[in-house]
């Protein structure tokens, strides 16, 4: 039917009766109750169209709702925080969709509780994004804001229980509010910017190393911006054959007799020229194309390693988010299987934050071991777990970091510190190498504390593959 200009829909019944006066009474009935189970079946579907079906929580449209009517709120009083779970594709490959699924909302509920217990905050809207994304919109100061997401990482970190298992949960959030940086300064941002802001905060915290919280600002944005196109250029920089690797030498003290070598990536970029790989290493990081730089890296160290005069070992070094990705170790395999080389002449370089904390990092370790890798603790005595690494990491050579050997010439803690960190390695049978030598006066006092192997610009610089076999036939001259 067409009322003034719409379209309506209607539901009549027609009963046949004996009784014309009982016939219009049943027959108004049955048009009201069908006009009433429209009404309530279309309140069910729009409440359907705003609602998760896995978890119960509102999703994505409720969330834009909730924006549009809360454009009028302070830009400042606005917040957005952006919550996605740190490696939960392993909990469906591993476990099962089913136990995934569990934890979802398992996880649902602990936000919501989370939320409801936010007393203070104004007011906030719990929603499942989809997938292991999650949302939380904010009313609140920035103060409060910050509270109940600090709140939220910390609940998150109690195990939660799915079907007959109980898992810890990390998460990487991202916060943001509304406030306009380069529009007027009580002009709030709309939603669409919003929930990108929260996006590029949420990945900040992962490349920061995952489990934690980071807010926005313009300077994630020029981040972000600054990834994405010296991003795109490395990308395509594997195939183009802009990089290549070079290899420093690690020597035995006092002769310099070269015993391993360090490969290390380079990169000439055809308009920017040698970029550093203090500059490109974090954007492949950031950007996640470590994962596809760090296996080229390991197969041409492995292809140079078989042409290495025996017994010379290469050492690669591995990020924390190679040893995360679930594929990393039937990679390792296939390249090494593809390679030909002896695993005996290999050495795989960690760093502690690589590893500490993180269980998924830490069997990939383990894994590596197992096939007969060795394992280097790169830049040990610098992170704050240290010591307790030790007992828990399968490692067969501590990298004693350059800021200890900087100082190593004069009286004082950095002193006694590299001492200690030799005494510990010996104790644990452990090789230990000293890293950043510059001065032959440096190489004279770690000799005379007892060290035995050493790396740095004083003995070589890094150097191309078809240089390597002049510097092993002859030794270093310190």
């Amino acid at each position: 039917m067409l009322i003034g200009g719409s379209v309506l829909l209607m539901a009549i019944v027609v009963a046949r009766q004996a009784h014309a006066f009982r016939d219009n009474a049943r027959l108004l009935a049955t048009v009201d109750r069908t006009v009433e189970e429209l009404r309530d079946a279309r309140d069910q579907l729009a409440a359907q169209a705003e609602q998760d079906a896995l978890t119960g929580l509102g999703n994505r449209r409720l969330l834009r709702q909730r924006m549009d009517e809360m454009a009028g709120t302070p830009p400042e009083r606005l917040h957005l925080a952006l919550i996605d779970l740190d490696d939960f594709k392993l909990v469906n490959d591993r476990l099962g969709h089913n136990v995934g699924d569990e934890l979802l909302r398992a996880v649902a509920q602990r936000l919501t509780a989370v939320a409801q217990r936010a007393t203070t905050v104004a007011g906030s809207t719990v929603v499942r994004l989809g997938g292991d994304e999650f949302a939380v919109l904010v009313d609140a100061p920035a103060a409060e804001a910050d509270a109940l997401v600090a709140a939220i990482a910390e609940a998150l970190q109690v195990p939660l229980a799915a079907g007959d298992v109980e898992l810890m949960v990390r998460a990487s959030i991202g916060l943001t509010d509304a406030v306009a940086h380069a529009k007027p300064e009580r002009e709030p941002v709309g939603a669409r910017e919003l929930l990108r802001r929260a996006d590029v905060a949420m990945y900040a915290a992962k490349d920061r190393g995952k489990h934690r919280t980071a807010r926005f600002s313009p300077e994630l944005d020029q981040v972000a911006a600054e990834d994405a196109g010296l991003g795109a250029d490395l990308r395509r920089a594997v195939d183009a054959g802009e990089l290549h690797m070079v290899y420093q030498p690690i020597v035995e003290l006092p002769a310099g007799r070269t015993v391993a070598v360090e490969a290390l990536v380079r990169w000439r970029h055809p308009l920017r020229g040698a970029v550093p790989p203090s500059v490109f290493i974090p954007v492949a990081e950031r950007t996640g194309l470590i994962v596809p730089l760090g296996a080229w890296i390991l197969r041409t160290a492995c292809e140079q390693a078989v042409r290495l005069p025996a017994p010379l070992t290469v050492s690669v070094n591995v990020s924390a988010r190679q040893l995360r990705e679930p594929d990393f170790i039937a990679s390792v395999r296939r390249i090494l299987d593809e390679t030909g080389v002896d695993v005996a002449r290999l050495s795989v370089e960690v760093t502690e934050t690589a590893v500490f904390d993180d269980e998924l990092a830490l069997a990939s370790v383990r894994a590596l071991r197992a096939m007969g890798l060795r394992i280097a603790l790169d830049d040990f005595g610098t992170g704050h777990s240290s010591l307790g690494l030790l007992r828990i990491c399968p490692v067969d050579v501590l990298k004693v970091d350059k800021s200890f050997v900087d100082e190593i010439c004069a009286d004082g803690p950095p002193a006694v510190i590299t001492t200690a960190l030799l005494q510990i390695a010996r104790g644990l049978r452990l090789d230990a190498v000293a890293e950043g030598v510059e001065t032959p006066d440096q190489a004279e006092r770690l000799h005379a504390l007892g060290y035995r192997y050493a790396q740095g610009y004083l003995f070589s610089r890094p150097l191309p593959a078809a240089d390597l076999e002049r510097l092993v036939a002859d030794p270093v001259t310190v």
